[in-house]
């Protein structure tokens, strides 16, 4: 990688428990940033001008599908267990490990053109997954989801421990997790034997919880006992990622506080899937830690994290009528620096900072007609959550690496990409 100084931007910052948004510039040293001030001036060094651009951190996607780029727009007229039982597993079973890598790369390009830098993911053929991940010099979290409804448990962690440590250690962009699918897909042992898992690797857990009202009765039926004492039962002391937590109750938030844990929140997937809306007000309110995901595109649609920005802000009004709720500087927390300490990572990335690594985007704010919806722009951090999407993204770093610069990709052959997973999604919908 080379050194950046990226010059005349209006750099978002988090201060004193706000968000700002000031001109100034950014030096970057072996991925890492090592100044920010008003004028830098350095000899010999590649520069990004910024001029008519806002630099912020590179959005965090804490809960996704990697791979279901292939599944987009799968999901009209069903409900989450319809479209997972009879559209997304019988397809899923045709995958192959050259699918799953083509897959995964045209989600990489989708997030490196929208301004995602870090993605967690919960899928299988974790291997290949990993592998687009370094081609493409993405940040992710990356696991090998281990559940028993269709067969016992033990070849699955196997897989996950061989994944594990066929690792290469001198690569820290990829990191890991631990991933029981959920808690009605794993009998008690299953979440036991992860439980175990976690905690040799030292890793955190990654499961979704209550997306959906049927796991109440389902969790209640599978363990005899509520979802909340079930997850208190094996992953308490273990930091826990939340994919959803849609349906939670007072005694769930507060058993939920006195746990390592936080969630992954998806509101298109949960609104898309009739899953009804998370009160994520409530829960910030209540100290729980909130970030933002997409989901998989079979079900969110697509990995625009601008896009979730906004109805994740919007869809708080369906629930709090005239009352107070998140606001526009809360969701790009969420979407940030939340992101980060959900996946353990704050002390890398999710603000601009002195000493964290260099994942920013650049996100084009010129006054023309293609950015019309945010003109006269009076309020520029209420128009990156409200008239913002991933096409204002120009270019997009990644540890100091430029992956796209001026919407031109830097990595790969994207019609390649594209063509590969055309025939996948022809082939598997037969």
């Amino acid at each position: 990688m080379q050194d950046l100084l990226i010059r005349g931007g209006r750099v978002l910052l988090f201060e004193d428990n706000d968000v700002v948004i000031e001109e100034k510039d950014i030096l970057i040293k072996d991925g890492k940033i090592v100044q920010i001030k008003e004028k830098i001036e350095e000899d010999n060094i590649k520069v990004i001008e910024a001029v008519n651009n806002i630099v912020m951190p590179g959005l965090i996607n804490t809960h996704a599908h990697i791979p279901m780029s292939i599944f987009r727009e799968t999901t009209e007229g069903c409900k989450l267990y319809e479209w997972l039982n009879e559209k997304i597993w019988p397809r899923e079973e045709k995958l192959t490990k050259k699918d799953v890598y083509w897959a995964s790369m045209l989600s990489y390009y989708e997030m490196i053109s929208t301004g995602t830098t870090t993605i967690n993911d919960q899928y299988f053929m974790s291997e290949e997954i990993r592998k687009a991940a370094e081609d493409c010099k993405i940040r992710a979290v990356i696991t090998r989801t281990i559940m028993d409804t269709d067969g016992g448990f033990e070849q699955r962690i196997q897989e996950f421990k061989d994944f594990y440590e066929s690792r290469d250690k001198t690569n820290n962009l990829i990191t890991y997790s631990v991933a029981p699918h959920s808690l009605y897909t794993c009998s008690d042992e299953c979440l036991q034997a992860t439980a175990d898992l976690a905690k040799e690797y030292h890793l955190p857990i990654h499961v979704h919880f209550l997306e959906s009202i049927d796991e109440i009765q389902d969790i209640q039926k599978q363990h005899g006992k509520k979802a909340i004492e079930v997850l208190k039962q094996y992953f308490n002391g273990i930091h826990t990622i939340l994919a959803h937590g849609v349906h939670l109750d007072d005694e769930d938030i507060k058993l939920l506080k006195t746990m390592d844990c936080g969630i992954a929140h998806n509101p298109i997937s949960n609104l898309r899937l009739g899953c009804t809306i998370a009160d994520t007000t409530k829960y910030l309110q209540e100290g729980i830690n909130v970030a933002l995901g997409t989901d998989g595109q079979g079900s969110g649609s697509n990995l625009d994290m601008f896009q979730a920005m906004r109805v994740a802000c919007l869809i708080q009004g369906g629930i709090h009528e005239n009352e107070e709720r998140i606001t526009a500087k809360d969701v790009l927390n969420m979407a940030t620096i939340n992101g980060a300490k959900l996946l353990g990572l704050e002390e890398k990335i999710g603000s601009i900072e002195i000493g964290k690594d260099a994942d920013l985007i650049l996100i084009n704010v010129e006054e023309n007609l293609d950015n019309i919806t945010m003109l006269p722009n009076l309020n520029e951090i209420a128009n990156l959550v409200y008239n913002t999407s991933g096409r204002n993204v120009q270019t997009t770093i990644v540890k100091g690496e430029v992956l796209m610069e001026n919407r031109q990709m830097k990595i790969g052959n994207v019609q390649e990409v594209i063509d590969h997973c055309k025939e996948i999604a022809k082939r598997i919908a037969q």
